[in-house]
């Protein structure tokens, strides 16, 4: 069936050529390499693998006011179909986006999109396309995006997929609204998210203070129930920026609430939903989920000294606490991520990291031993 709608699609390409549209063909090939020695224990070898993810678009403007994107993806590790001689089934090809977008739909201020796409709201600490991943996030639903000179405000209706209920599978949706009022160099967001029957709102805001200073404010309370259990999540966050062109720096702190051992009644661990938690929590991926219900505490500071030879330097160092104890103990442990960044031309890209976790006495999700850990990545991007 896959195959089917790969050749359907591409035999439609020079019909729709011919026929005057606009058409815009673009895509993207991403390798990365990966050495990973993750696990905190040092008698275990570390492993390595490889990453390919093959991304192909096809955007279509039949009209001013309407587009459609389409965008093929090929994920795989390789070596993990054994034989390619004999396996050719292309078991991780996916429709990662296709999708139809009205602008101002029956001239009015409204602007429309349905299919499936990915979903980027703010940084994307709740709703992300997580662009790490090799796989990424879209999902299949509609937005409708209100415009007024003072503010724009987008109305969500997505499907996220199913859970099992005793047996039973029900739908799960995200709904809600994203709003940001129109300011020149200033960022302010509202928001309101339900997710099944999880509610989360609160506000995001980033703009200057002064000359090269800067901030980032984030804020949300979760309701509702998950569970069974009445749902009270906390979630905030700062951090000031001092920007002097080729020098970079960074201080903040985060919080994501834990569970109270006193309250049995209530789930108040905040879940970042659909979120891109890699930014955020160290790229060695161990956080949020790593926290488990004891909740995170995340002082950091990210610096950025500017390129040497062409090569652009980025690092951040995390400090990562719990708030709530485990066995006496709250100290997860420090991370430094280093990022190396050499753009070769205007379709090419090399990326290279290097991090380490330096282990505390708390445990890290399912890991119990307390060697540090390290990991290495290098990526290839080309864009065309």
């Amino acid at each position: 069936m896959k195959k089917t709608v790969l050749i359907i699609t591409f035999a439609m390409i020079p019909a729709v050529l011919y026929s005057g549209s606009a058409v815009d063909i673009s895509g993207q090939i991403r390798h990365r390499y990966e050495f990973s020695d993750k696990d905190f224990n040092s008698a275990t070898n570390a492993e390595s693998f490889s990453l390919l993810r093959t991304r192909l678009n096809l955007g279509l403007a039949p009209t001013g006011n309407v587009k459609a994107f389409i965008q093929f993806q090929d994920a795989r590790n390789f070596g993990e179909e054994g034989n390619t001689l004999t396996d050719g089934s292309a078991d991780n090809f996916d429709l990662h986006q296709g999708f139809i977008f009205i602008h101002r739909f029956f001239d009015l201020p409204l602007d429309v999109k349905l299919g499936r796409y990915e979903v980027v709201y703010g940084p994307e600490r709740l709703l992300g396309s997580v662009g790490w991943s090799n796989t990424g996030r879209s999902l299949d639903g509609l937005t409708v995006s209100l415009h007024h000179p003072i503010a724009n405000i987008e109305f969500l209706n997505l499907k996220a997929g199913r859970t099992n209920t005793a047996g039973d599978a029900e739908e799960v949706w995200v709904r809600g609204f994203y709003g940001n009022l129109n300011l020149e160099n200033y960022a302010t967001h509202t928001f309101f998210i339900q997710d099944d029957k999880r509610n989360t709102w609160g506000m995001y805001a980033k703009g200057d203070i002064f000359q090269n200073l800067s901030h980032e404010t984030g804020f949300a309370i979760q309701g509702g129930s998950v569970g069974g259990l009445n749902q009270k999540g906390l979630f905030y966050a700062t951090n000031l920026t001092y920007d002097q062109g080729m020098f970079k720096l960074t201080g903040g702190y985060e919080h994501l609430s834990g569970d109270d051992p006193a309250t049995p009644d209530k789930n108040e661990t905040f879940n970042t939903l659909y979120a891109t938690n890699h930014k955020f929590y160290g790229f060695m991926d161990y956080f949020p989920s790593g926290s488990g219900d004891l909740g995170l505490n995340d002082l950091y500071v990210k610096f950025s000294p500017g390129k040497i030879k062409g090569v652009k330097i980025d690092g951040v160092y995390h400090v990562f606490t719990s708030e709530f104890k485990s066995n006496e103990k709250t100290d997860f442990g420090n991370e430094l991520d280093i990022t190396c960044t050499k753009k070769y031309d205007d379709s090419l890209t090399f990326i290279g990291g290097y991090s380490m976790f330096f282990k505390g006495s708390a445990d890290v999700g399912s890991y119990t031993d307390t060697s540090d850990a390290s990991w290495f990545y290098f990526m290839t991007l080309v864009n065309f």
